[in-house]
């Protein structure tokens, strides 16, 4: 793994959220700053806050472009400061995170860039340009182990000691054990997903704010086979978006369109399709429907950070942010992972041909 990131020193963690704590508090050690703050995306995963929070930063928010994932120029300016130690370069589902154009940024305003690599796992090396890589293999993630993440530090550091995992309390996971990693497997599956999230208290589907309460490292009993499990990733493809072509296409019609992705310098490798429906009462019913018919849509976070449940004041008073407000509205996505068969693309076709009028004629393709 080291080869493969270019001889960067690798830290391994309980979870993708606890790497990108340690990456924050690198970058505001460094600073020194007596009122530290780091640049967040207004919509995305809360755990962005929990790292944040966790690491004694202030996460400070930042609007989105419109119908795009990508900062808002004139957002992001008018939120750097003194007290800015670093900016969170999050790559959505795949699509790409803007680093390339933060790095230049970073680099005149001589603060740490991050990239929050959660939802993207190349097969092949890539040029990184952020100062610190973060990468998740929880549930539902590119590698997924159901647990774990890793810290990729700058070239020429060293990883994390052992007296500073010290600190940090371990404990076990759940999402460890051969149970857990079988139950997921099952779920993975369009018409078992739909069984098991119509149960009620799962949580399937429910987004909220949970503080980071451990910050630990991974035991190095998990090294090899992590790294193990990071060999046989890169050799098989998991994730085909292109399954989804000739349904887009039809969609266009009805004003369902995918959403932008930043300039990328590699082939984005969608974690999930992310579209964009017309408002929100359309995705909404999408939403509903393709789920009624077990077909795994998602409406992703659902709301801007600042509307998460249990979100910490400090964040809910932050905004307006009427692109990321949008976005949450819009956004939907569908399954682009090996499980996803022609029977469901087209079931997908028909559902939505039907709920948004004047179905189109039935096609064949191949996942």
């Amino acid at each position: 793994m080291e080869r493969f990131f270019g001889n960067r020193p690798i830290t391994l963690f309980a979870s993708g959220t606890a790497a990108l704590a340690q990456a924050i508090a690198a970058c505001a050690a460094r600073a020194a700053r007596s009122s530290p703050e780091v640049i967040l995306p207004a919509y995305g995963c809360p755990d962005l806050v929990a790292a944040t929070l966790y690491a004694g930063v202030f996460p400070r928010l930042v609007d989105i472009a419109p119908s795009t994932w990508s900062y808002d120029g004139v957002s992001l300016e008018a939120n750097l400061s003194p007290n800015t130690v670093g900016i969170i370069a999050v790559n959505l589902l795949g699509l790409g995170d803007q680093a390339h154009d933060l790095a230049r940024l970073c680099q005149d305003r001589r603060i740490g860039l991050i990239q929050d690599s959660a939802q993207f796992l190349p097969r092949e090396p890539i040029d990184w340009p952020g100062e610190y890589v973060v990468l998740s293999f929880g549930r539902g993630k590119p590698l997924n182990l159901l647990g774990g993440g890793a810290l990729i530090s700058p070239p020429g550091t060293s990883a994390l000691t052992s007296t500073e995992a010290a600190r940090l309390a371990l404990r076990d996971r759940l999402f460890a054990s051969r149970a857990a990693a079988i139950a997921f497997n099952a779920l993975t599956r369009p018409h078992a997903y739909r069984v098991y999230s119509a149960l009620p208290g799962t949580g399937l589907g429910e987004v909220a704010y949970t503080p980071l309460d451990d910050a630990s490292q991974q035991p190095e009993r998990s090294w090899r086979r992590i790294g193990r499990a990071f060999g046989q990733y890169c050799e098989k493809p998991s994730y085909r978006s292109d399954i989804w072509e000739a349904a887009l296409t039809e969609w266009t019609d009805f004003g369902i369109t995918p959403l932008h992705s930043p300039r990328a310098s590699f082939p984005p490798e969608p974690l999930r399709l992310a579209l964009l429906a017309p408002d929100q009462k359309t995705r909404d019913s999408l939403v509903d429907r393709l789920n009624a018919n077990g077909l795994g849509p998602s409406r992703l976070y659902g709301t801007a950070l600042p509307e998460v449940a249990c979100v910490p004041e400090a964040v809910n008073a932050q905004g307006p942010f009427p692109n990321a407000s949008s976005l949450a509205g819009k956004l939907f996505t569908l399954p682009t992972h090996r499980l996803v068969t022609t029977s469901i693309i087209d079931s997908a076709r028909r559902t939505v041909g039907a709920l948004l009028s004047n179905p189109p004629t039935a096609y064949s393709s191949s996942a």
